[in-house]
């Protein structure tokens, strides 16, 4: 691979720039267009592009027995090409490109008389963020060649025959995607199918400025329309006026900065889906899922009220139609009037011809979404070309990316996976660490450390990262090291759209000590999926192993759309002060061998709580919790043949300032096999989720007293403990 910091050498001449060996012609039109049922114009990459002044020069390797290269361009990669000329040398100058280098894409056809030996595409956004990145626009592209590519993408190489090294595929493919439509209208089209590690996004500055006219869906690989394994994909920046908006989800597929001219559907065809996110959007006609079992809703706008939703809904901080609180009569809305501290999620866009990136400003008590028609909304761009270093898989290794953020750089994820020898290091104020189209950062085999440690440091966003655990090691991410003190209250750190796996990828055992450990003050988390993975490849009690999705030790922080599941130990463990959850969803771990592996309090106490607060912290609060017992894969042969039981879902000390809002428990263990379940809900009170699934809950609970329609209404405040944090957390 040629050198990110290449340069041309050119002759210059009083007539200009000569190109020994080339033969022009005049540009002829032709009708050739790149297949988008073809991978090769994606994956080559082996050329070099320059500006020279107004003309443009591309170089390549020499293609054996080649005796001619043929050059044609392209105002997009599937648009129209149109022959520009020849050349016997591997390089050539185009002394009349399209205004904006972005909008020429270059084809090199290599041929030895008539045969054609080999083809290749060479273009700026090609040089700068890889194949694994799509752009589209409106100006060049046929609409149809886009769904071809888009859809083939979803039924060939996600969820057809091919199966990768491992023979993974679909849920634990290696494949990474991001598709990006340049801002116009794109009409014409039947449906977009957005498959796993796929992120599709308009480059407007604000949604209204990209808008699609046609579906966008995400069919379920699972029978009977069943979509609770629809994860890993997410959109974000669009206008969809016709159509429909089917996005059949369930963890780790946010649905951001939309608006919305079509009902939006969050299930497949009334199948069962299990939960999921949607913030900073603009809803004007029906919203909502009959089938689903949770959902998150934070700043939007309601032109109808989010319908459906059966366990547990929390919708905060947003506008027009919103039902009111009902857990008092056995239903499940939570509703906030307002979020306390939030910066959205920073998104890749295109200014005068350049990619920029928008960061958010922070907001405080904020209601509805950030933006207008009009207007971004508060906030101040990045230069994607000077400001950021753009990282690619494969390339870039944790020593050229921490290079680059000691030098001061923001840093842009590509899609793939990242293997890094050491923990990246984020110790500058204010840096930016964005990723885009499901890229992961993996600890490698010999970093027995983590792969992202954040110093204490004001105003570091993270976004849109995936953190995967491979082998051993430490942590996935930390934000602090141990005893952090700084307070972050004017500019916090935030989190969004972060996913973290344990397990499910490959068939050797795996280890993370905790998923995530946040240390210092004042850190938002916006929409976390922290996953011990209960299926997939090398899974069970004694092969991917982590004792903690989640631990928390710095003061205010805030985290809104937690989801957290099948930890072996206390599964979020909250020991700062003065700490906030809105919305939170777990899973027990299916499968304890026995209830001698899984007991907490030093043995005496069935099971470790999924949501505990420490009795050293004086004040909390935690709205809107579901915690479900699928205690299904229990016993040595994962048959459910042990009895296993979590006696409190939750776990707080008995203290005015700490409160417990509306909390649910449901037993998802099935019928067959021996007893199993969840006893109480916080410490001893409510009523326990014991057979069948039953939805059990109380409205609140705080200093020992429940409210609740049923059940045990006094609690029992938890022993003292001793906890072993992580420390050992950097080279």
């Amino acid at each position: 691979m040629m050198s990110k910091n290449m340069f041309f050498l050119v002759l210059l001449c009083a007539g200009g720039i000569i190109l020994y060996g080339c033969k022009h012609r005049a540009p002829v039109e032709t009708a050739n267009v790149i297949d988008p049922q073809s991978d090769f114009n994606r994956n080559s990459e082996n050329f070099g592009i320059a500006m020279n002044g107004a003309n443009i020069t591309i170089n390549w390797a020499a293609v054996p027995q080649a005796a001619l290269y043929e050059i044609s361009r392209g105002g997009s990669r599937l648009g129209a090409y149109t022959a520009l000329g020849a050349t016997e040398k591997t390089s050539y100058t185009d002394t009349a490109p399209n205004k904006n280098k972005y909008e020429n894409y270059y084809k090199i056809t290599a041929k030895n008389g008539n045969e054609i030996i080999s083809e290749q595409l060479a273009s700026f956004e090609l040089k700068m963020f890889g194949g694994n990145i799509m752009f589209y626009d409106q100006k060049y592209d046929k609409i149809d060649s886009i769904e071809k590519e888009i859809n083939r993408i979803h039924d060939t190489e996600m969820l057809g025959s091919i199966q990768e090294e491992g023979g993974r595929r679909a849920e634990f493919s290696s494949k990474r995607y991001a598709m990006y439509f340049k801002p116009g209208e794109y009409k014409g089209f039947t449906e977009f199918k957005i498959g796993f590690y796929t992120h599709i996004a308009g480059l407007g500055k604000v949604p209204v400025q990209t808008r699609l006219f046609g579906s966008v869906v995400t069919p379920p690989h699972l029978p009977n329309n069943n979509a609770t394994c629809t994860f890993w994909r997410s959109i974000e920046n669009f206008q969809i006026n016709g159509g429909a908006f089917d996005w059949g989800v369930s963890q780790a597929a946010p649905v951001r900065r939309m608006k919305l001219y079509v009902p939006a559907r969050f299930d497949w065809k009334n199948g069962w889906a299990s939960g999921g996110f949607s913030g900073d959007c603009y809803f004007t006609a029906e919203v909502g899922s009959w089938s689903q079992q949770q959902w998150y809703a934070r700043n939007s706008h309601f032109v109808k009220a989010f319908q459906g939703v059966n366990w547990n809904k929390v919708i905060q901080g947003s506008t027009g139609q919103i039902e009111d609180d009902n857990w008092e009569s056995g239903g499940c809305i939570t509703k906030e009037d307002t979020t306390p501290v939030i910066r959205e999620k920073p998104f890749l866009y295109m200014d005068n011809g350049e990619y920029k990136v928008f960061v958010p400003a922070l907001r405080r008590e904020a209601k509805g979404v950030s933006w207008t028609d009009a207007d971004m909304g508060p906030g101040h761009s990045l230069d994607l070309v000077n400001d950021f270093y753009i990282a690619r898989a494969g390339a870039d290794t944790a020593n050229t990316i921490n290079a680059a953020l000691s030098g001061g750089k923001h840093i842009f994820f590509t899609p793939g996976r990242y293997e890094l020898s050491a923990p990246l290091r984020v110790a500058k104020a204010g840096t930016v660490m964005l990723g885009t189209g499901y890229a992961t950062l993996i600890p490698g085999p010999q970093n027995r450390y983590g792969a992202l440690f954040i110093d204490d440091v004001d105003n570091v966003t993270v976004a849109g990262l995936m953190f995967d655990a491979l082998y051993n090691s430490a942590y996935l991410v930390c934000v602090g090291a141990a005893g952090a003190k700084n307070s972050h209250s004017a500019a916090p750190a935030l989190l969004a759209d972060i996913f973290l796996r344990v397990g499910g990828y490959k068939p050797e055992s795996v280890n993370a000590g905790a998923a995530l450990i946040v240390n210092s003050n004042d850190v938002i988390g916006d929409h976390l999926w922290i996953w011990r993975a209960d299926h997939g490849q090398g899974v069970g009690w004694n092969l991917n192993t982590s004792k903690n999705g989640l631990i928390v030790t710095g003061g205010n922080v805030t985290f809104y759309g937690l989801l957290v599941e099948h930890f072996q130990e206390y599964q979020t463990l909250w020991l700062g002060d003065n700490g906030r959850t809105y919305f939170y969803q777990n899973e027990s771990p299916y499968d304890p061998t026995n209830h001698s592996v899984y007991r907490s309090h030093n043995g005496t106490v069935d099971g470790w709580a999924a949501y505990k607060v420490a009795n050293s912290v004086n004040s909390h609060y935690a709205v809107g919790l579901g915690v479900y017992a699928v205690f299904n894969r229990t016993g040595p042969d994962r048959n459910k043949s042990e009895s296993v039981f979590l006696q409190n879902a939750i776990e707080v000390p008995n203290k005015p300032r700490v409160v417990i809002k509306n909390a649910c428990i449901l037993n998802l263990s099935g019928g067959g096999g021996v007893p199993t379940g969840i006893r109480s809900i916080v410490n001893g009170t409510g009523t326990g989720a014991m057979a069948g699934v039953k939805r059990e809950y109380i409205m609140s609970y705080r200093n020992g007293a429940a409210s609740a329609n049923s059940g045990n209404l006094t609690g029992i405040s938890p022993s003292n403990e001793t906890f072993t944090i992580p420390v050992n957390l950097l080279p």
